[in-house]
């Protein structure tokens, strides 16, 4: 319960702050409608039936990512520079639910992105997305939300003990866009990139979601899908509680939150 109570708070505050910050705002309210007219109008002459689902859902997961990206490594970044790093990750409650609390809040409001582009699309374009199996579909974006968090558990710690979260933010985003299949299939890229796109959880999870949402005609292989973005998840997650024990010992070791 503690733990929960901590989550709730740590929610609840960096809500708060980050929608205070005008590069944030950006984030979450301007660039999903750019990510939106932009795949708009390259799926529009496409040919493909209900193109405007592939519209909704990579601009909204190009957002959600961008969201997550830039508020991780920056989060991580103020407080290296307001010296509070060194306190959270000392104090009674653990680095580890504090941080999960405002990956959780990230992914909130990441999430805005996905609404405004549904917002958008019929508004401007008179399009609307068209769901073929919503319970599947409601089952994929759980499990996407799900792979996210997962994700973000394991660059947490890497942001955290390096000196150049920005630079590592600003590497991070467009190539997951690629990799991920966010924008385009995976099938497009290079035989010698496919497999990192195969380990990249929501890779699996964009793969689903456009299952459900045009129709799914294998269900065996959608839920094949499914079970292996939830191992691979489950794995991201071990992974990272491994890296949070071993930044543990090494900042107290060598005292190296700080930003001297």
């Amino acid at each position: 319960m503690n733990n929960i109570r901590v989550i709730c708070s740590t929610f609840k505050l960096h809500l708060s702050q980050s929608f205070s910050r005008a590069t944030f705002r950006f984030c979450i309210i301007v660039q999903p409608l750019i990510y939106t007219f932009i795949l708009y109008m390259m799926y529009r002459n496409s040919g493909i039936e209900n193109y405007i689902n592939n519209v909704i859902l990579g601009s909204g997961l190009c957002s959600l990512w961008s969201a997550i990206c830039f508020s991780s490594a920056g989060d991580i970044e103020r407080e290296r520079y307001m010296g509070t790093l060194e306190n959270i990750f000392c104090c009674p409650s653990r680095f580890t639910t504090i941080m999960l609390g405002k990956i959780l809040a990230n992914t909130f409001l990441g999430l805005t992105g996905m609404v405004l582009s549904i917002a958008f699309t019929k508004l401007f374009f008179n399009q609307s997305m068209i769901i073929i199996n919503p319970i599947e579909f409601m089952i994929s974006f759980i499990l996407m939300l799900f792979s996210f968090v997962s994700v973000s558990l394991i660059i947490c710690p890497i942001f955290t003990l390096s000196k150049n979260a920005r630079a590592l933010m600003n590497c991070l985003e467009y190539p997951i866009f690629i990799i991920g299949g966010f924008v385009f299939p995976v099938s497009m890229l290079p035989k010698i990139i496919k497999p990192i796109s195969y380990i990249f959880s929501p890779m699996w999870a964009i793969e689903i979601l456009k299952e459900s949402s045009f129709g799914i005609t294998d269900m065996n292989s959608f839920y094949k899908k499914a079970t292996l973005l939830i191992i691979i998840s489950i794995v991201y997650i071990a992974i990272s509680k491994l890296l949070f024990i071993k930044i543990d010992k090494k900042t107290r070791i060598e005292g190296t939150l700080g930003v001297s």
